[in-house]
This record gives structure tokens, C-alpha cells and sequence, in this order.
């Protein structure tokens, strides 16, 4: 499946959200082609919810599921998604939260950016959060990412300029504990921040 399906989920799902007052955040690497024009393959359209909870509002996502005919289920950490027929292509969206291993710092949320769909405007977190999420995730598949996105970010034609101060802002964001291991996890992959 190429962007153009993923591009098309976000636009009927997040207006969908929006308009029923659902504030939310790209947090995926849809992203990298939708904000920063990136060659790409995405996956799954990955929305971080800011001021709704699929735990203490099931009833209302799942109600909006049926309205718009699309299937819904629950991932292993509790979080909900949808999934959506997009030009015959299935397309999963990830409905996030903070629950369980997944925990995005408001610090980021907040430092958003916007990006614009065929005239919608999104928000959606920085390249360097989902550096810094990538690489708090710790699996072999989020080392792999890192390490195809560092080489995106060292050629030149696609003007991906990193700033290094924010990465170690947003590695900041989480407990000292982690800290060590998120930057060096960062600088395996050949993404060099210090």
C-alpha cells in the first residue's frame, strides 16, 4: 500500500475525531512522508489521543465505529484501533494513550508541529520525538527503523536537519533511569546527538 491510503485513513478518521471534539496527535512514522517528505513505508496510522481516553470513553469510540461501519478491536496494551477500508485497502489506526508501555511526555505532545492533507490541518510530533520513541521502544524492529532513518537523515537531498538540543530535551522528558539507554540506543543506530 502506498502513503496515498494512509494519507486518506487520517483525513476520514481524524475528521471524524475532530469533529466530534477529539483532540489527537500524529505520534507514527506517517510523519516522516505527510510532514517532512520522506520516501517512506508506513504501516498504520498512529494517533496519540490528548483529551478523550478509549478506556473511560469505549462507548462512545466504539459507537462511532459502528456509525462509520469500521471494524475495532483492542491491541496487548489496552489501547483501541480501528480499522478502515480505504480504496479496498484495509488500514489499521491506532488509537494511543499513555497505558502501560506506551507513555509519550506532554513536553512533546505540546511540541508538536502542523502538517497539512489535501487542505486538513494535522498535528503530529517532530522527527525527533519519534527518534526518541523509537528508541525507548527497545525491540529489534524499532533498531532497524532508527537505523533506515539515520540513513534518510545523512543524505542531503532530503534536508532533514536534526535538532540535537530537542532530542535531549525529549530524552529528558523521561525518568533518569531510562536516559542513558534511550541516547545510546540513538547513537547505535547512527543518529548522533552529542
Amino acid at each position: 500500500m502506498g502513503v496515498g491510503v494512509y494519507s486518506l485513513a487520517l483525513l476520514r478518521v481524524g475528521g471524524v475525531l475532530g469533529g466530534r471534539g477529539v483532540g489527537f496527535v500524529v505520534v507514527g512514522s506517517l510523519i516522516l512522508p505527510l510532514a517532512y517528505g520522506v520516501d517512506w513505508v508506513v504501516h498504520d496510522v498512529d494517533l496519540f489521543l490528548t483529551n478523550k481516553s478509549t478506556l473511560t470513553d469505549a462507548e462512545f469510540f466504539e459507537g462511532i465505529a459502528r456509525e462509520f461501519d469500521w471494524d475495532y478491536g483492542f491491541n496487548a496494551f489496552g489501547g483501541m484501533y480501528y480499522e478502515v477500508v480505504v480504496n479496498g485497502e484495509v488500514v489499521r489506526v491506532d488509537l494511543m494513550e499513555n497505558l502501560l508501555d506506551v507513555y509519550i511526555p506532554e513536553a512533546i505532545i505540546n511540541d508538536s508541529l502542523s502538517f497539512s492533507v489535501n487542505g486538513s490541518v494535522f498535528k503530529g510530533i517532530r522527527i525527533e520525538a519519534l527518534i526518541v520513541l523509537k528508541a525507548r521502544e527497545a525491540t529489534d524492529e524499532a533498531e532497524e527503523f532508527l537505523e533506515r532513518l539515520a540513513e534518510k537523515i545523512i543524505d542531503p537531498r532530503t534536508g532533514i536537519e536534526l535538532d540535537k538540543a530537542r532530542i535531549i530535551n525529549y530524552i529528558n522528558q523521561y525518568p533518569e533511569e531510562e536516559r542513558e539507554s534511550i541516547k545510546h540506543k540513538i547513537q547505535t543506530t547512527g543518529i548522533y546527538i552529542e
